[in-house]
């Protein structure tokens, strides 16, 4: 169990979760008279109550019960994180103690393979929950094999977890707050880009979707970011790689205008005028076009501006030919765009 009191409020909350399900269980609370009361409440009817004190500064303990009748004594007690430890800091939050307690816990299994331009290609599920995700198969070289699950086994973790901690007041998470799915959309001898969907609703107004594109080195187990392989100026930077604002700074001056430009040449973008109720005004640079989805296929990168989920009608997607990118590539990527 995770407890949170901000600023000293009468109004905590908790998460608990069970070791045989793994999937995040909310409580709202209170707290009064030094007692603190957590409960899971869904249609105005309270499914589990837990009512405890603070004893010996750290501890805590009470009693759970169920809207069945059922009642435990509940002990709990600081936990001891020097055994638990993840190396996924680079796909992944992972200071989460919380999640690192689940990392334990997950168990991968086998369950088909499949072919993508006749290599083989290994899908794995996890125990607690139904997030498959794929490994390179057989017939990849035991460098690829050996660099890139270890990169596919981070994001498949990645979205386990995403998983196991969606979920909303209202329910219990089953592990349907959040689904996924994988496409391959470009394979070489020394590049693998896929991209994956998620449909989530994890609690809040409204549900959402996303998608976002991948492209692996073969041959080093490199997960490329779009900068890595685009730049529009020398000052091209990664937010890994340098400071944020820096980021920010080139996407404004540089990248978001000349990207702009290249599809506009094609698309001619017409700014609203100013009695049209038209919200979709893809000639606004600083609102679409500097935090973008982007896909690399067989034919070019599929760039998708950022729309707000409100404006979601108005996301849509262009395809940009690798011949029109050629003189804008990464010096630094050390593979043709083709």
């Amino acid at each position: 169990m995770q407890i949170n009191v901000l600023d000293s409020s009468d109004e905590p909350n908790a998460t608990y979760f069970y070791q045989n399900s793994l999937k995040d269980i909310p409580l709202e609370g209170s707290f009064k008279n030094k007692e603190f009361v957590f409960i899971v409440k869904h249609n105005d009817t309270i499914r589990e109550k837990f009512t405890l004190k603070k004893v010996a500064n750290t501890n805590f303990e009470g009693t759970w019960n169920n809207a069945q009748g059922k009642s435990f004594p509940v002990k709990l007690s600081p936990i001891d994180f020097t055994n638990y430890k993840s190396t996924l800091t680079d796909v992944y939050y992972t200071d989460e103690k919380f999640d690192l307690i689940k990392l334990k816990f997950l168990e991968f299994k086998k369950e088909k393979t499949t072919f993508y331009k006749n290599k083989t290609i290994d899908w794995y599920s996890e125990k607690h929950c139904n997030v498959p995700f794929f490994r390179l198969g057989d017939n990849f070289s035991e460098n690829s094999k050996n660099k890139v699950n270890a990169v596919l086994e981070k994001i498949h973790i990645k979205n386990v977890i995403w998983q196991l901690d969606c979920s909303t007041d209202n329910n219990y998470n089953t592990g349907g707050g959040i689904s996924f799915e994988a496409d391959f959309t470009f394979l070489n001898n020394d590049l693998l880009g896929f991209k994956v969907f998620s449909d989530y609703y994890c609690g809040g107004a409204y549900p959402d979707t996303s998608t976002r594109g991948y492209l692996i080195d073969l041959n080093t187990g490199q997960n490329y970011e779009l900068d890595h392989i685009i730049a529009f100026d020398k000052s091209v930077t990664t937010e890994k790689e340098s400071s944020f604002n820096n980021w920010v700074k080139y996407r404004q001056t540089y990248f978001a205008p000349k990207l702009y430009a290249i599809i506009n040449a094609e698309q001619h973008f017409q700014k609203p005028k100013d009695n049209e109720e038209e919200p979709c005004d893809l000639t606004d640079l600083d609102k679409w076009w500097n935090a973008e989805g982007w896909i690399y296929t067989e034919k070019g990168i599929e760039f998708t501006p950022s729309f707000p989920h409100a404006m979601r009608a108005c996301q849509e997607t262009f395809l940009v030919s690798f011949e029109k990118l050629k003189k804008y590539k990464n010096p630094k990527f050390k593979y043709n765009l083709n």
